[in-house]
């Protein structure tokens, strides 16, 4: 529950930094950009556009003083203690696990797939904690919160 509650507030802080008023700054490679739900109906194809991914972004972005891949292929998944965990062969070759956000283990569909990865910085449970539930004992991270498919 503490988990939970602290990805929560992780999300919740992200999207209150995005709403600081500079609505026409582009959003970062990498990074997720919070919209609202309402919807105009010159919007449509806008929306439709916004709905590809990018595969022209850079190959890695720098988030929480950690350098991540932006896309490769995922060769596991494991739900931990701290967050989800993500293994990724890049497309350079190298194998590096990411800290994801628990929805992202919940789809099975990106395992063995290439995919197109965005973050947020969201804090976790720390190290020190050692797996304590109790420990109150937070870090910043590199969250993946996406994961879409792009094969």
């Amino acid at each position: 529950m503490l988990r939970s509650t602290l990805l929560a507030l992780a999300l919740v802080a992200a999207g209150c930094a995005s709403d600081s008023g500079e609505t026409d700054a582009a959003p970062i490679p990498g990074e997720v950009e919070v919209q609202s739900n309402e919807t105009t109906e010159a919007a449509g194809p806008a929306l439709d556009a916004a709905a590809e991914v990018d595969t022209t972004g850079p190959p890695r972005v720098e988030l929480a003083g950690t350098s991540v891949p932006t896309r490769g292929v995922v060769t596991d998944m494991e739900s931990g203690d701290v967050s989800c965990y993500l293994t990724v062969r890049t497309d350079g070759g190298a194998t590096e696990t990411v800290h994801a956000d628990y929805s992202v283990c919940d789809s099975n569909v990106i395992v063995d797939r290439r995919v197109q990865i965005e973050y947020v910085e969201g804090d976790v449970l720390a190290d020190s904690c050692e797996g304590d539930p109790e420990c109150l004992d937070t870090e910043t991270v590199a969250l993946a919160v996406v994961a879409e498919p792009i094969d």
